[in-house]
């Protein structure tokens, strides 16, 4: 489609700067199909990571390329820093020779749009919003809003507000889909299924927690959580996965120590009816675990130090707490919190009473489906995305 006059003299303003582009030498262009993914911010990055795993499930291999408008030193081998001016644009373009542009959000530059046009990509915006609707990267520019939604052969809305936002805004209706948004979902990690079955068995009807990659620092309020929980339900199984496994057996001594009963995994396959507190000292993963213990604490989030993804719990069905420290999984916790799916521990003393509510099988189960909720829905938008674009690659012969 011809750019608008207003654009064309924009861009004649903007010249071709020589402007800072990337840190490294390109590597080699993979086999297969390339995608351009223009991404705003950094937390857009997972979410295409989760959009590359699903578009490369069957068929021929099919590459993301990230880059990023706001560059920092912390995304490491993530995205490459876009190209800015003319030249490094069309030599980014030459390079990967990319089929398919996905514009995550963010503004509509008009100089990379152009560069994009001209070398034929086909494009498509996604997570659009309806924000930034007013002006383009670089100042403002009369009438070129209409030009520049135009480009795009389909659009993916947040809602149907920003898509009645985007129609007003001079888009064709035909080519606004209403998806929601694209979310980062971890993918399910695995399980040995004998495994889970014969742990299930011998744990039977027992309520169970769980301490995720939990660090030594947080030996202490364990202990003491474990303590105060079991005094509601005396069966109560507290299974222990270390996040440094040299810490297992220090772990299962302190807790000795502190009057329990333990058992560690690679001595007793299976926990036994005396058995308080069971220590993985093997490399279960810990996919495993999510699936038999119904209450998940995110271990590492009460005193720092790192921690593991909450989703990875929830996304099989596991009800998750965690402290303030879930750097750098905030974004998660973030949606967790908003929909009511997790508990958050203020301080660590709160950890055992948290524990004892949960017990209640309903209130255990209600956090659970909400947290489902909100992982699946994630999934959902994203599979619905990368269906679009399998489909549209297909069309165009790839």
């Amino acid at each position: 489609m011809a750019r608008s006059l207003s654009i064309a003299a924009f861009l004649a303003s903007r010249g071709s700067a020589d402007l800072p582009t990337r840190l490294l030498e390109y590597p080699a262009r993979p086999d297969g199909v390339v995608i351009w993914a223009r991404c705003t911010h950094v937390d857009q990055l997972t979410a295409i990571e989760t959009l590359g795993r699903k578009v490369t499930v069957d068929g021929d291999p099919i590459t993301i390329i990230p880059t990023i408008r706001e560059w920092t030193h912390t995304i490491g081998g993530r995205a490459i820093q876009e190209p800015r001016s003319k030249e490094t644009i069309r030599e980014f373009i030459d390079h990967w020779k990319p089929t398919l542009g996905i514009w995550v959000r963010g503004d509509l530059d008009p100089l990379l749009m152009d560069e994009m046009r001209a070398a034929k990509m086909h494009c498509v915006l996604v997570d659009a919003n309806g924000d930034g609707l007013e002006q383009v990267t670089g100042g403002w520019v009369p009438g070129a809003m209409r030009s520049l939604l135009s480009q795009f052969e389909a659009i993916l809305a947040l809602d149907q507000n920003a898509a009645d936002r985007l129609i007003r805004a001079g888009t064709p209706p035909e080519t606004i889909i209403v998806s929601g948004a694209m979310e980062d979902c971890p993918p399910p990690l695995p399980c040995d299924e004998t495994d889970r079955q014969a742990l299930a068995k011998a744990i039977g009807t027992r309520p169970t927690w769980l301490a995720a990659a939990a660090h030594l620092s947080e030996l202490n309020d364990l202990s003491r959580a474990h303590k105060q929980a079991s005094r509601r339900a005396h069966r109560l199984l507290f299974v222990i996965t270390p996040r440094n496994p040299n810490d297992a057996y220090t772990f299962a001594d302190a807790m000795r120590e502190q009057g329990f009963y333990v058992d560690m995994r690679s001595e007793t396959p299976f926990p036994t009816e005396l058995t308080q507190v069971y220590v993985i000292d093997t490399e279960d993963d810990l996919g495993l675990w999510y699936r038999i213990a119904p209450i998940t604490f995110i271990g590492g989030t009460l005193r720092g130090g790192g921690c593991r993804d909450p989703f990875e719990a929830t996304a099989l069905g596991s009800a998750v707490l965690y402290g303030p420290l879930v750097a750098p999984f905030q974004r998660h916790a973030a949606r967790l919190n908003a929909a009511g799916a997790s508990r958050l521990i203020r301080s660590s003393n709160d950890l055992g009473a948290i524990i004892e509510i949960l017990l209640a099988v309903d209130k255990t189960a209600e956090l659970a489906r909400a947290a489902w909720d909100v992982t699946s829905r994630g999934a959902i938008v994203s599979n619905r995305i990368a269906d679009y674009i399998r489909l549209r690659l297909e069309e165009l012969g790839h």
